[in-house]
């Protein structure tokens, strides 16, 4: 089955990237991919942590001065080849971006969540003592501030991130105490008219992709149509990771087309 698209992924230039942008373009090549986005971490949000912060940080300007030799290297390819980042949200963190990110022409900005209150859901430290309502509040409210913010972006990263870290049996954001924040969150996003990207980066036993179908069905039931398919992949083999599993589930849920962004314009691709 073809992968017609790919809309988040990260080379060596990221901090946990472990392949070159050129290996990762090739492998898109070769799958057959009509759109591929490199899209590398921006974790200002790092700066203020307790322990990430002295992960090395993306050097914005170098990035670019690659991206554009990446993007007259691969301007013949049958491959859309897009650059873009992945800005980690904080509070904090707003006023840099917003004056930032307008200095270069990416394809596609992500906006994602990934530290909450000084540290990684990654890491797990931040959980510690806390009850899952704590944590699923907060984060369900930093989650809604991010979509809030005035820098421009395109698409909502891995919605439900810190499910895949917490350790509560019944480990789920779709429950009903959370579903008025839900509903808020995703009308917010709909009423801004942004992509919500299913991210098959997981490592939990009981899920395979984010957000969980439960909150992309009450997306679609609200009039939610803009989603993309993201593998998240760090290494080239995880290119279209799980696509099949997706694409099946989207169609299931009733949705039609992935939304895919060039120089930050919004294109449709049907979901065949």
């Amino acid at each position: 089955m073809k992968i017609p698209s790919d809309s988040h992924s990260h080379s060596k230039f990221s901090h946990d990237g472990r392949e070159s942008a050129d290996k990762l373009i090739k492998k898109a090549e070769s799958l057959g991919l009509d759109y591929y986005a490199i899209t590398e971490h921006l974790d200002r949000d790092y700066k203020y942590c307790r322990s990430e912060r002295f992960i090395p940080q993306l050097r914005l300007k170098a990035y670019y001065r690659a991206v554009k030799r990446l993007r007259e290297k691969y301007s013949n390819s049958n491959t859309y080849v897009a650059f873009g980042v992945e800005a980690g949200f904080c509070p904090e963190v707003v006023e840099w971006y917003q004056k930032k990110l307008p200095e270069f022409d990416f394809d596609v900005i992500i906006n994602s969540i990934h530290t909450m209150d000084g540290g990684d859901a990654y890491f797990g430290k931040i959980f510690d003592g806390k009850t899952q309502d704590e944590i699923y509040n907060r984060y369900l409210d930093l989650l809604l501030a991010s979509v809030k913010v005035p820098y421009s972006y395109d698409i909502i990263a891995h919605i439900g991130y810190v499910t895949r870290y917490v350790s509560f049996e019944n480990y789920t954001l779709c429950q009903d105490k959370y579903m008025d924040k839900i509903d808020a969150l995703l009308k917010e996003i709909i009423a801004q008219d942004k992509t919500i990207e299913i991210n098959t980066h997981i490592k939990h036993k009981e899920m395979s992709f984010l957000p969980e179908r439960g909150i992309l069905q009450k997306y679609f039931e609200l009039g939610g149509r803009n989603i993309t398919f993201s593998s998240d992949a760090h290494l080239s083999d995880s290119i279209g990771y799980r696509y099949d599993l997706v694409r099946d589930i989207a169609k299931e849920i009733g949705f039609t087309h992935w939304t895919v962004y060039k120089k930050r314009i919004a294109h449709k691709i049907e979901i065949e």
